[in-house]
């Protein structure tokens, strides 16, 4: 068990913690996504009904320095999760159970947009089964009603690299959170959060040699 301010904390990595497909999980977000879109469309203003959005261009990070410890396990003043993706690291069946699980959340109400990003590993894409499967993880995302996916195809050594000689990757363009910058250019807490995103290294558990 983890341990923050003297409190016992799970570590938060189980099929239990939202983006394994987990289906009470998913019921649960689903129930508090719906929950959102009801109460901000009960309000109105001079242009109209008021409409929902979970795209917080970054936000994640300062937002965090506002929360404390949580029950999954996540750390105080540490990122919160990024739009509907799940927190970093802790999404460990793969991508298609991230985007099961994300297919519970209402889209269609949050007409503002949501926003789910996943970094890939390059070897995936490196073989023509590779880009056969991530061809199918797309078309499950439109079939699962998932309107906004961004992808960085990247991985963690190379980021590490950007950050500690950043005069070699100037050139490096990252998708942040709805806008592509480069990632030397980036604060650094918001580089230590993209390169905590989860890896994903497999396309449905498979193979991709």
């Amino acid at each position: 068990m983890q341990r923050e301010n003297g409190k016992d904390l799970g570590s938060g990595i189980d099929r239990g913690v939202f983006g394994n497909d987990n289906e009470a999980t998913n019921e649960i977000a689903g129930e508090m996504f719906t929950f959102i879109a009801n109460e901000i469309e009960s309000y109105r203003s001079k242009f109209g009904t008021m409409t929902p959005g979970i795209l917080p261009v970054s936000g994640n990070t300062p937002f965090g320095l506002e929360v404390g410890a949580l029950p999954s396990g996540r750390h105080a003043w540490k990122p919160l999760a990024d739009g509907v993706s799940p927190n970093g690291g802790t999404d460990t069946e793969g991508p298609g159970a991230v985007l099961k699980s994300v297919s519970h959340l209402p889209h269609d109400r949050f007409v503002q947009g949501t926003r789910l990003n996943m970094k890939i590993e390059p070897e995936m894409l490196n073989s023509e089964n590779g880009i056969m499967q991530m061809m199918a993880l797309l078309k499950s995302m439109c079939s699962l009603g998932i309107f906004h996916v961004q992808f960085n195809v990247i991985d963690r050594e190379t980021l590490l690299a950007a950050q500690e000689r950043p005069e070699e990757y100037r050139g490096l363009l990252i998708r942040v959170a709805g806008y592509t910058a480069y990632f030397t250019e980036l604060g650094k807490d918001v580089q230590d959060e993209i390169i905590a995103r989860t890896e994903q290294e497999s396309l449905y558990g498979c193979s991709v040699e």
